[in-house]
């Protein structure tokens, strides 16, 4: 084992990490492959511990890996906040931003963040979906830059080493498309039950939610035919079927060209929507301001018109 301090090693295994590759990593650091590869051996010696594994499209890092990862960001983080400037140009500024969040959450920033193109050229926003296997590993994705901001339910966010802010409460609504054969002004309850449903998990392959916990208290149950992790897919498939769906009223409030929507005949809990980040990106100047900004797109989203 060599146990000798080489920052610029640190950098690379930080790079390697979050690129998953060698190849990528050598691109991202201006250096060859060779090079690159020469290091990671250093670092396996350094660190008695294969660190990355060769796989057939990425390398997996080893759990010695995935347990340095936020320590080694937060202190490379660290080294360059006392080297960067302390505020930045968007006009010249170079950098990927990393967002993880439903589609149609995704949907809203993207539409926002076309009218920065000529503002921001050298910024590039990247979204990657949020699913069921990212929720325990969340802190190790945020630590290596898999992603930067996470924008979901807060009651699924439980990680003490994240920073979260609360940003808007969701109501949910059935919503079926407008020519659905049901065309009564109020939904009851056991019409509601009884309907054949659409089930939307962005975390994927739920069959259940908030609102199936509610029906259970009354001893009532739902019929799921159809699970998907996309609103957007969803919304395809109300607009040529009889199903129905649960939608958070302010996308239901988006999709009424094709969409009707009735409140819910039960009480259901409001959705807590909450903004993740960690530690890596709190004190950077690039994204407390692209925090500040994507707060102010979905508040102000959630306020464009009352009711649902």
């Amino acid at each position: 084992m060599d146990n000798r301090l080489d920052l610029n090693l640190l950098l690379t295994l930080e790079t390697l990490l979050a690129e998953r590759s060698v190849t990528k990593a050598a691109a991202k650091l201006r250096s060859s492959q060779p090079a690159v590869s020469a290091q990671l051996a250093r670092l396996r010696r350094m660190f008695d511990d294969p660190l990355l594994i060769p796989g057939a499209r990425a390398m997996t890092p080893t759990p010695r890996a995935l347990g340095i990862a936020p320590r080694l960001s937060e202190l490379v983080d660290g080294f360059r906040a006392i080297v960067q400037r302390e505020d930045f140009d968007l006009a010249t500024i170079q950098a990927v931003v990393m967002i993880s969040a439903s589609d149609a959450v995704q949907c809203r920033i993207g539409k926002w963040f076309a009218t920065m193109a000529d503002a921001a050229p050298g910024i590039q926003l990247g979204f990657v979906p949020g699913t069921r296997a990212m929720i325990p590993a969340l802190d190790s994705h945020m630590a290596s830059g898999q992603v930067d901001l996470l924008v979901g339910c807060s009651a699924l966010i439980h990680h003490d080493r994240l920073h979260l802010r609360q940003l808007y409460q969701e109501q949910l609504v059935c919503v079926m498309r407008r020519d659905h054969p049901f065309q009564d002004d109020s939904l009851a309850l056991d019409v509601f039950s009884s309907m054949n449903h659409l089930i939307v998990s962005p975390l994927g392959g739920d069959f259940s939610g908030v609102t199936d916990g509610v029906l259970h208290k009354l001893n009532l149950s739902r019929r799921g035919s159809v699970s998907v992790p996309s609103f957007l897919v969803a919304e395809q498939i109300l607009c040529d079927t009889d199903l129905v769906s649960v939608f958070p009223a302010t996308l239901a409030r988006e999709r009424a060209a094709t969409l009707k929507s009735y409140p819910l005949p039960i009480s259901v809990p409001t959705i807590e929507i909450a903004m993740a980040w960690h530690e890596r990106t709190h004190h950077s100047p690039l994204h407390r301001w692209m925090r500040e900004q994507i707060a102010g797109v979905l508040t102000g989203w959630t306020a464009e018109s009352p009711g649902a």
